[in-house]
């Protein structure tokens, strides 16, 4: 497995030796491995697959993973982590917006989120809009008896199909009282060569996001 991109973000969040990082959506442990192993770091991971945990620890006996939602950090004290981690994860979490925010409350003051995943290259104004709409209207709507017993995915104008708008996002990430540090893309060829083109091309983006001081 390659950590090019994990170095890439270290690199970018300023997290070195001695950082208590966690790891959402941790699934076999590679990352977390690495991190401890490799980095000096104090990493951890939670995965709501209780197969990826039994898989994590048989392949990296020793390392910290465990059940756990990233919707839900409760177990964790406020001011916790030098650093997390959320690394193709979010578009597989309900509650996207929550988890966002909860990452921000167990970070230090100064502590850095790391987001990557996919992003859609030239999305349409039009659509956006349509999701910011409904989106709104969305969120007015009163809850229902057992809403939470049922998981409901949340409508979020920064998530559609499991792939993110870069904007909509930043100003996700801002209004729950983030910076935005750093922000890379790379954006993967055909097989011609080309790039892909069209409203649902998709590329890879980094971002970095700061709690701040």
């Amino acid at each position: 497995m390659s950590f090019t991109t994990t170095d890439r973000a270290l690199e970018l969040a300023k997290l070195g030796e001695g950082c208590r990082i966690l790891d959402i959506g941790c699934g076999e442990g590679d990352v977390v491995a690495y991190l401890t192993e490799k980095c000096g770091m104090e990493a951890e991971g939670i995965d709501m697959n209780l197969e990826k945990i039994r898989i994590a620890k048989e392949k990296h006996p020793g390392i910290d993973v465990k059940f756990g939602d990233g919707e839900f950090l409760e177990d964790y004290s406020s001011f916790t982590f030098d650093g997390i981690f959320m690394q193709d994860v979010l578009p597989l979490i309900n509650l996207p917006d929550e988890a966002l925010h909860e990452a921000y409350c167990v970070l230090k003051k100064g502590g850095r989120l790391v987001i990557i995943d996919d992003y859609y290259t030239d999305p349409d104004p039009k659509q956006l809009r349509a999701l910011q709409i409904e989106a709104a209207r969305q969120s007015k709507k009163p809850r229902k008896e057992g809403d939470c017993e049922t998981d409901p995915v949340r409508f979020v104008d920064f998530r559609f199909r499991d792939t993110f708008f870069i904007e909509p996002l930043k100003r996700q990430i801002e209004e729950i009282g983030y910076k935005v540090a750093a922000f890379e893309t790379s954006e993967p060829a055909c097989a011609d060569g080309k790039k892909p083109s069209g409203r649902d091309a998709k590329g890879r983006f980094l971002l970095i996001a700061e709690k701040p001081l």
